[in-house]
């Protein structure tokens, strides 16, 4: 592929942009594509050798004095529109917004080719640049103005990239199309700044230079200037001196912010502790992370933080001020820290300073490998494709009409005849792909919006089917392919989305047909064979034999458990002859909703099929795995996911497979759910107490040198069940009711940690 990029900054510019950039452009000539670069002529003082660039036009540019390092070009070149006509570029690439970058989009329509721009800065962030006398009143107007310029270029071209999802929410706030944003973190050189192409030499050199010796060497690298909030760290510096002196600051870079802060740290009288090495060259600014311990930022600008990456890369910790932008790049309390308030940050360094940093700086390390140069470079290839497609074909809705049961009719136009097709489609497509009138979509998309109303339709199909009866996912593909006109590839959506939900499940389904069988006297060779002809696999039904005759729970083990439940229910006032669900509902205290069962913490471990993690086999895993964080779960409290009634507890000594637990029965509007929570360190109810949300049950299981570590957990987490079922029918029955939680709980993704029970996801 050709591909021309349009940028006003880059080498030997040292920056967010010409960086990415120049990575960009490397990435994608290694991979074997064609690449010319466009962007800003060289100032007439400088001693860069020319030369050296390939594939570089240069246009004339203005260097401006405000915005240290950045250079506003013409938008429009005779000559260069010429030398781009001659390269003939399949795609354009923008990385700036004004000079070059309008020149970029002018060559565009020109050329009528695709345009995909990449918003590198949170320019809202850089308003203070043009508002000299400091109004609030300018203020507010720039943004307004930057805002509606950043609406206007990235709803003009068939590609906007950004480097964070918070810089996309920022983004469609401003009110642009969500359609054609992709987020794609900036990769870096990673073998440029890895500790094993540490230039010895050179580092000897600064920590000589430097008189760095038998220091704590803390480091910000980047561009001086108000928005990097450097003043905050030499303030927090002055506290700590105070407290240990064995420290110095390295401010690596230039800006317009560079002697202001050489005079700041002198009134302060801590320039012995602060040290300016102003602008390096490309050669020496690894050796700067090289020579440090840790990096440090307090900046409010950040998109992405590619500074912090590159500390990374280069073996250490960083440092920040907490924003929603690194979230995905800096681990807290893992490869470095945050903090949040100002006055929180003497404390921080002071406490890095007598840490041990070993572990951080490995974990620094693997964090910088997922930012590679060529996994960046493969993902804006395929936005570049998304994009030539969506320049040569657009749908555009033209109309969008409620019908019944959540549905709309949605009309688009196609071609330039202005041809006419419509779709059904529920409020939730329609909401996820943001359609409204006016709204434009590529062919791809679209392509997924008829397979989304045939899956859609398919999907409702099933619904009425399962409501008579169960059906094994080969039964239920027979039976819709039989009743409407749906390909292969939306009839496995189909399935898929129903497994999901687990109202098709081909385990449970089997060991279900296994137990109506015995019960009716079918041995388990007919049953056996009857599997098979419903299309369940070999393995399937081998499994589920296996769990019948080894469960978690001995025979033994669950007649007791079901003798000590039916006792109970008869002590609160059950007959023996009445239904133990209806007598049930007058018992157990009513609720109408389940919450997380731990105050904070993330899902570690989903329901369903996996690998086994003790002898790596398939499993069915008929719960859902809660973790904490790692630093308290010897004391982690463990709550009901609803109002009920305790009605088993087992206290396993030894350790026996799942630990300590305890069974809870729930009325929940009317309907009876059973909670199990295993792996739990103590437990702290009994047999028949009445308990609340609020109530604590138990503490999470600890670590492997805590009591109660039992055999079948691979670390300190709460294991999570929920049955339809009530407990007296046996662990067979409540696992023949399994029901996945996080479809009746409020949870997060996998990974993602929660804070408190009631955080909205």
């Amino acid at each position: 592929m050709k591909i021309a990029l349009f940028s006003d900054t880059y080498l030997p510019d040292i920056n967010g942009v010409a960086t990415s950039t120049n990575i960009l452009r490397n990435e994608l000539v290694r991979l074997g594509h064609d690449v010319l670069v466009v962007t800003s002529e060289l100032p007439s003082d400088s001693d860069y050798d020319i030369n050296l660039d390939d594939q570089i036009l240069r246009v004339p540019g203005l260097e401006i004095q405000a915005l240290y390092g950045y250079r506003a070009c013409n938008i429009f070149s005779f000559k260069g529109m010429k030398e781009i006509k001659k390269f003939a570029p399949e795609v354009i690439h923008v990385q700036t917004e004004f000079g070059i970058g309008i020149f970029g989009r002018i060559a565009g329509e020109y050329l009528d080719l695709p345009v995909v721009y990449t918003y590198h800065t949170m320019w809202t962030d850089y308003s203070h640049y043009m508002n000299p006398i400091n109004s609030e009143t300018v203020d507010t107007v720039v943004k307004k103005v930057i805002t509606k310029i950043s609406k206007f270029y990235g709803n003009s071209c068939q590609g906007l990239i950004v480097p964070s999802n918070k810089t996309k929410e920022a983004l469609l706030h401003y009110g642009l199309q969500q359609e054609h944003i992709y987020t794609i973190p900036t990769g870096l050189e990673l073998d440029r700044f890895s500790i094993k192409n540490k230039d010895e030499k050179i580092c000897q050199e600064l920590i000589e230079k430097y008189q760095l010796q038998n220091h704590f060497v803390l480091t910000f690298l980047g561009r001086i200037a108000p928005e990097k909030s450097i003043t905050v760290i030499i303030d927090a510096l002055k506290e700590v001196v105070a407290l240990n002196d064995n420290i110095r600051f390295l401010i690596v870079g230039g800006g317009p912010q560079l002697e202001e802060l050489k005079n700041y740290v002198k009134d302060d009288h801590i320039e012995s502790y602060v040290i300016f090495t102003g602008p390096q060259s490309g050669e020496y600014v690894p050796a700067h992370y090289h020579i440090s311990d840790m990096f440090i930022s307090a900046s409010l600008s950040e998109t992405q933080g590619l500074t912090y990456i590159e500390a990374m890369a280069s073996n250490i910790p960083v440092i920040a001020r907490y924003d929603d932008q690194l979230v995905d790049v800096i681990e807290d309390g893992k490869n470095g820290f945050f903090f949040r308030d100002e006055n929180e940050l003497p404390q921080l360094i002071l406490k890095t300073m007598e840490m041990d940093l070993t572990s951080f700086k490995e974990n620094a390390l693997a964090k910088a490998k997922e930012y590679s140069g060529e996994t960046f470079a493969r993902k804006v290839l395929e936005v570049y494709q998304q994009a030539i497609l969506t320049k040569e074909y657009t749908y555009q809705v033209v109309s969008i009409f409620p019908i019944k049961n959540n549905k709309n009719e949605v009309s688009f136009t196609y071609d330039e005849n202005a041809s006419t097709v419509t779709l059904e489609l529920t409020d939730k497509v329609i909401d996820q792909y943001q359609l409204h009138q006016g709204a434009i979509i590529d062919r791809d998309t679209f392509n997924t919006l008829k397979d989304l109303e045939q899956i859609s339709r398919a999907y409702n199909k099933a619904l009425k089917y399962l409501s008579v009866k169960d059906y094994t996912e080969q039964q239920m593909r027979k039976k819709l392919m039989n009743s409407g006109d749906y390909d292969d590839a939306q009839l496995d959506a189909t399935i898929q989305l129903l497994s999901e939900k687990n109202l098709i499940n081909d385990h449970l389904f089997t060991l279900n047909y296994f137990k109506r069988c015995t019960r009716l006297g079918i041995g388990h060779n007919k049953a056996i064979y009857n599997l098979r002809s419903y299309g369940v696999d070999s393995e399937i039904i081998d499994l589920c034999l296996e769990e019948l005759d080894d469960d978690a729970f001995s025979i033994e083990e669950q007649l007791e458990a079901m003798e000590a439940e039916i006792e109970l229910y008869s002590d609160k006032g059950c007959k023996d002859d009445e239904d133990i669900r209806v007598c049930g509902k007058n018992i157990l205290p009513p609720d109408t909703s389940m919450w997380r069962p731990v105050v904070t913490g993330y899902i570690s471990g989903y329901s369903g099929w996996r690998i086994d993690p003790f002898n790596g086999s398939s499993d069915f895993h008929h719960g859902l795995d809660i973790s904490a964080s790692a630093a308290n779960t010897t004391d982690y409290p463990i709550y009901p996911i609803a109002n009920g009634m305790v009605v088993y507890v087992e206290k396993s000594n030894p350790h026996g497979c799942g630990g300590n637990k305890v069974y809870i029965q729930h009325n929940i509007n009317g309907q009876i759910y059973t909670s199990g929570y295993w792996h739990l360190r103590r437990v702290l109810v009994n047999q028949g107490d009445t308990v609340t949300k609020s109530t604590q049950i138990a503490v999470m299981g600890g670590n492997p040198d805590t009591e109660y570590w039992d055999t079948c957990t691979t670390g300190a987490h709460l294991h999570l069940e929920l049955s339809n079922m009530v407990f007296s029918d046996g662990i067979y029955a409540l696992r023949a009711g399994f029901l996945r939680p996080e479809l009746y709980i409020n949870f997060p993704n996998k990974g993602v940690y929660w804070y408190d029970k009631t955080t909205q996801y």
